[in-house]
Parts: structure tokens; sequence; C-alpha cells
């Protein structure tokens, strides 16, 4: 049966889906007159309208209204999980940024701290300004280390060190400052120079030379004991000779001598002559040698491995004669070489004065 579509006018069958003209829907929505109630249920009277189809208004399915609610809840969730997941993502770029701080801060790196506050310019402004803090600092260091450096001077290493105790030039500022002392010590070239490197820097890159060249001086440091063998033994000489006493002589020398006054390879009768040499003008009354307070001592120590004490002093020689024209005076620089045993093996004269130069 054909029935006018409500919505546009057109004829369509009343049995069809929806009107081809506008598309609204048809079937399901028509009222045919044998549906309708019977006269006995209506007491026997029917309408004229009754026998005609009648269009009513289409009602909205309960399933559409369960999609719209659907969606809405579908939307609902989403919009809770991008929230969820926008804190966890502000969270773990957080985390993120506080580690790369901590591993800026902590690297000693400039590279790395500039790349840290390139990379995170939203970052907590305390940790840009502490980071941007170190990085001024790390300059600083820098240019006071090139100064340091430039001066060459153990004041200005010290002076670095003291406004940068962490710096990591460090250890190079205490090998510099290390070679500084040692090159002082050597140009010194004392003992004590030596001793006073060690003390600064016992573990020293040079601390084996230093002590090397402490032990050879140590070697040649005369004792308070052999600068007296050394005194007495040249004193017993000159007391032979003052006694004019021959064996007391011999005991004070060794067999041969290296040199004795310029003579070399000497010997002990070489000595004995000499005394004699001394006395053989017939006019000496009495010959007195003294020594002079101007001993000094070291030590020697020969190719063969002998150590020897080496001694140099003034001597003054006052000679009584029965001829007063004749010399009764004389000054003398005296070099002599003692054996531990406390014997002469080297001995030599130099005059400096005579009696008319004496005041």
């Amino acid at each position: 049966m054909l029935i006018t579509c409500p919505e546009c006018g057109h004829q369509v069958s009343d049995r069809a889906a929806t009107c081809p003209g506008c598309g609204i829907q048809i079937a399901g929505y028509i009222t045919h007159p044998d549906s309708e109630e019977s006269p006995a249920a209506t007491g026997g009277q029917t309408s004229s309208s009754s026998s005609q189809t009648s269009f009513k208004p289409a009602k909205k399915p309960k399933g559409k209204k369960k999609s719209c609610l659907l969606l809405v809840i579908s939307f609902i969730i989403a919009l809770a999980a991008c929230v969820v997941g926008y804190f966890y993502y502000e969270d773990a770029v957080s985390q993120k940024e506080q580690a790369e701080y901590e591993y800026a801060l902590s690297s000693n790196s400039q590279e790395v701290m500039q790349a840290y506050l390139t990379r995170f310019k939203d970052a907590p402004m305390e940790h840009r300004n502490a980071i941007a803090g170190r990085l001024e600092e790390m300059h600083q260091n820098d240019a006071d280390w090139s100064n340091a450096v430039v001066s060459a001077s153990k004041g200005a290493l010290e002076e670095y060190m003291r406004k940068h105790p962490d710096s990591p030039h460090k250890g190079e500022v205490a090998n510099m400052i290390d070679s500084i002392d040692y090159a002082f010590a050597d140009r010194i070239g004392t003992m004590a120079s030596y001793v006073q490197y060690l003390a600064q820097h016992p573990d020293g890159r040079h601390a084996a030379e230093a002590q090397e060249y402490v032990n050879k001086m140590k070697e040649k440091e005369v004792t308070p004991e052999e600068a007296d063998l050394a005194r007495t033994t040249c004193r017993h000489f000159f007391q032979a000779i003052n006694a004019n006493n021959e064996s007391k002589l011999l005991e004070t020398v060794t067999e041969t001598l290296s040199s004795f006054l310029n003579r070399t390879n000497a010997t002990s009768s070489d000595v004995l002559t000499y005394m004699r040499r001394l006395y053989s003008p017939s006019d000496i009354e009495n010959m007195n040698w003294h020594i002079l307070d101007d001993f000094k001592v070291e030590k020697k120590t020969t190719e063969d491995g002998v150590t020897l004490l080496k001694a140099q002093f003034g001597a003054e020689q006052h000679i009584d004669r029965t001829d007063p024209t004749r010399e009764h005076y004389g000054k003398y620089i005296v070099s002599a070489e003692i054996t531990k045993d406390g014997r002469i093996t080297r001995l030599n004269m130099r005059k400096l004065q005579t009696a008319e130069q004496h005041p």
C-alpha cells in the first residue's frame, strides 16, 4: 500500500524501510486499520479515519541512547588517560632533569654543564643557577691556572692552590713546586739544602737524587772526633820539630807520603832530612812552630777509595838566633792530609810573611 511520506511528500510503500526521497524511516512507524481495536472493543462504533493508514512519529531507539552513553564514558576515560599520561610524562621529564643535573654538577666538565643548560632551559632556576655558577667558577679557575703557569713561581702556584684547593690541576701544581724546590736545593748545593728539600718532599720526584747527594756529603762530613784527630796529628808534627825529636816526628808521618813540601813520592827519611836542615845553622838556639786558629778540616776520598782528612791552617815559625841578622820569623799556609789512624801522608807549606813583612 502506498502512503505519502510525512517528511518530503513522496509516495512510498508502507512496507519500505526508509523513504527513497528523504531517507526517513518508514517501516515500523505505519499504523494500519486492521491493527486498530475492533468495534466490539470500542462499543461497536468506528471512525471514518480508522480505515486510513496513519504515520506515527518515530521514536529514538534505546540502542542509540546506549551508544551515546558509551561514547561519553569512552571520552571521559580517554581524557583521564591523557591527564594521567601527562603527569607521568612530566614526572619522567622531571626525574630525567634531576639525574642530568646531578651528573653535570659532579662531572667537572664544562662541556657537560653547558649541554645541560642548553637542553634544560625550563629546569628549576636553582638548578640552572648552580650549574651556571659552577661554570663561572671553572672559567675563573682556568684563568688563574694560566696565570700561575706563566709566572712559573712557587709563590704563584701556592696562591693558586690556596684559592682552588680542589683544582683538577692539583697534581700538576705539586710536581711543579717539587721541581722548583729541587732546583733551588741543587743550585745551593749544600747538604742542608738537600735535607730541606727532603723535609718538604719526602716522596718527591727528586727524593732519590737528593738522598744520594746527602749520603755522599755525609761521607765527606767531618765528625768532631775526626777534626780533633787531624788537629792533634798536625800539632804533634810541629811539636816534634820544636823538640828536634826524630822518633816523635816519625810517629806522625806514614812511611811513604804522596807529597812532602812539593816533592812527590816522598818518604819518612825526607821528613827527617827537612828537620835536620832547619836546625843546621849553628846559631839557632830555639825554634817554635805555632798553629793558628784558622784550622779547617774536610774529608777526601782517593781513587782507591781511601778516606783521608784534609786539613788547611796557618802556622807561624819563631826562631831564636845568636845572629840577629838572620831570619827569625815566618808565616805559612799549611795543607796536610791525614789517615784515619792519625798519620800525615801529605804535607805542603807556602810562606806568606817574613820578619820584615810582619807588623
